[in-house]
């Protein structure tokens, strides 16, 4: 049987960890090993603003200790990943840079999206309770050290999703100088969280009826073990079938949590056998999940020990061995991306016809040209999202629409497929800019990326220019050297044509055949019975 041995380690907010599997398509991904040490690079990136010498040095002594692991294993491929720590830090560059030199790992910094997706990656990966639970309201919370990410599901699909900057060590650093001057450092914690907590029920969680949360992140082996130790809930190592049981109740938790806050750091640290570093996040960890419980009405937690580790691993069985997972998460896109048009009142009508015709055009076109093999999916959100900005200003529609996407989170799409959508919607309606315009925040690929899309983009809206989705159906050919788009319609489409021929000579620079519409009449003939 052919495996292979992957290691996966995770440059974390508090600690740096590895864990090496082995991964077949006959057994799935198995776990061999699991060794992490506690860091605490973001307590230095969240109070500073960089990392410092000590901690670099403390780093790559880790990440050599780990190259010895690999020997042991034999271990064949890598992904080692960086999140908020290193994202935030000024100094990034240089940082990676010296880690490259000192231990010849090269370390790739996720954006949030993309740490968060591949979390969810590896939940979704095998059919398990997350599919069952996801058919009705929950409420996925993904807690680390440097934020939090919040995620409603509902009817199996991803409805939203929102980072909130409350992790368990930016709290822990926030709140440091006033630890000393109150005698409820708990009540200060919760003052600190409230709010915004509260804003996300309010605003996106009102129509939904939250049945069940389940908490991920790197904070949970820690609550695991409390609760499993002290008996709270079914939390237990194993029962007697030897299955591991991972859920609480409401009432239950609420014991643990009032248990957790009456018991000192040190005490934990003992008793959990951690670092004080590492126990002293259960407080505020365990406070957010509190707080979220308070203010939905779910009956259930289930808590998963899936980490970022386990998604690299998910994501390596899915890219490199062919996995193919029980979640569709294209779907789940698409699904945020609607909910995010809808958000801003964008004409659905319009929308789905430009959206059509646009993946036609698209189809048509792969057959001569290279796409990347998530360009049909950036085009579907582009197109989703091109008249987002006409609810903020309708002169400046591109611009706004450009805005509003790079400030949304989208899981699924890497902060450059974002950053390309943002530029396909920002020149729908405006003059494609030349490359020595961008070539500042854009690389040459990239830029022909965007126009290839903007391109089809530009055909497909104007063919709805009147919003009124004249043609019923179209068909697309290429004679003489020219694409032909011929559209089933009795109606005037003086206003339609225009607009597409103002838009042609764009469309034929990038791809080197001049685009016409033509109207095909259909006429239906009514038959009397005599």
């Amino acid at each position: 049987m052919r495996y292979t041995t992957f290691a996966a380690i995770d440059v974390g907010s508090h600690e740096v960890s590895m864990k090496i599997f082995e991964i077949s398509k006959k057994n799935g991904i198995k776990l061999l090993d699991y060794v992490h040490h506690t860091t605490l690079l973001g307590l230095e990136t969240y109070s500073t603003g960089r990392i410092g010498y000590p901690s670099l040095d403390k780093l790559c002594n880790i990440l050599n200790q780990f190259k010895e692991k690999f020997k042991e294993y034999g271990v064949e491929d890598y992904s080692i990943a960086g999140t908020s720590a290193i994202r935030e830090a000024s100094n990034n560059i240089i940082f990676i840079d010296q880690v490259k030199k000192r231990t010849g790992f090269t370390i790739k910094i996720l954006s949030n999206s993309e740490q968060r997706f591949l979390c969810y990656k590896s939940i979704a990966l095998t059919e398990n309770e997350f599919h069952k639970l996801i058919k009705k309201g929950t409420l996925l919370v993904d807690v680390s050290g440097g934020s939090m990410q919040l995620s409603l599901f509902d009817k199996s699909r991803l409805i939203t999703t929102q980072n909130i900057k409350l992790g368990s060590l930016r709290i822990q650093e926030a709140l440091n100088s006033m630890e000393s001057r109150t005698d409820n450092y708990k009540n200060l914690v919760h003052e600190y969280i409230f709010n915004d907590i509260h804003s996300f029920s309010k605003h996106y969680l009102k129509n939904y009826d939250i049945k069940n949360i389940i908490a991920v992140g790197n904070q949970l082996s820690s609550f695991i073990k409390y609760l499993s130790t002290h008996n709270f809930g079914n939390v237990m190592p194993n029962d007697a079938r030897i299955s591991k049981k991972e859920s609480i109740t409401k009432k239950e938790y609420k014991e643990f949590y009032e248990t957790i806050s009456a018991t000192s750091t040190r005490k934990l640290m003992y008793e959990l056998d951690t670092s004080y570093e590492q126990a002293s996040l259960l407080l505020p960890t365990s406070m957010i999940y509190q707080t979220i419980f308070s203010e939905t009405q779910a009956d259930n937690m289930w808590l998963s020990d899936i980490t970022l580790s386990d998604g690299m691993a998910a994501e390596y069985a899915e890219d490199k061995l062919g996995f193919i997972p029980a979640h569709s998460f294209n779907d789940d896109i698409l699904t945020t991306a609607r909910n995010l048009a809808d958000r801003y009142e964008c004409n659905n009508h319009h929308s789905a016809n430009v959206e059509e015709n646009s993946l036609k055009i698209f189809d048509f076109l792969s057959r001569d040209n290279s796409f990347h093999s998530k360009d049909r999916l950036l085009l579907q959100i582009s197109e989703i999202l091109h008249n987002c900005g006409s609810y903020i200003n309708m002169n400046e529609i591109g611009e706004n629409s450009y805005k509003i996407v790079m400030s949304s989170e989208i899981i699924g799409l890497s902060h450059k497929e974002r950053m390309i959508v943002a530029y396909v919607v920002r020149y729908n309606n405006s003059t494609f800019p030349g490359y020595t315009e961008t070539e500042s925040f854009l690389s040459k690929n990239d830029y022909i990326r965007i126009a290839k899309l903007s391109a089809i983009l530009n055909l497909a809206d104007s063919m709805d220019k009147s919003h009124k989705q004249k043609f019923k159906d179209i068909n697309i050919e290429i004679r003489d050297g020219k694409l032909y788009i011929i559209g089933d319609t009795l109606e005037d489409i003086t206003l339609e044509q225009g607009f597409f021929n103002m838009r042609a000579s764009f469309f034929e620079e990038v791809y080197g055949m001049k685009p016409e519409l033509r109207q095909k009449k259909t006429y239906k003939i009514n038959e009397e019975n005599d």
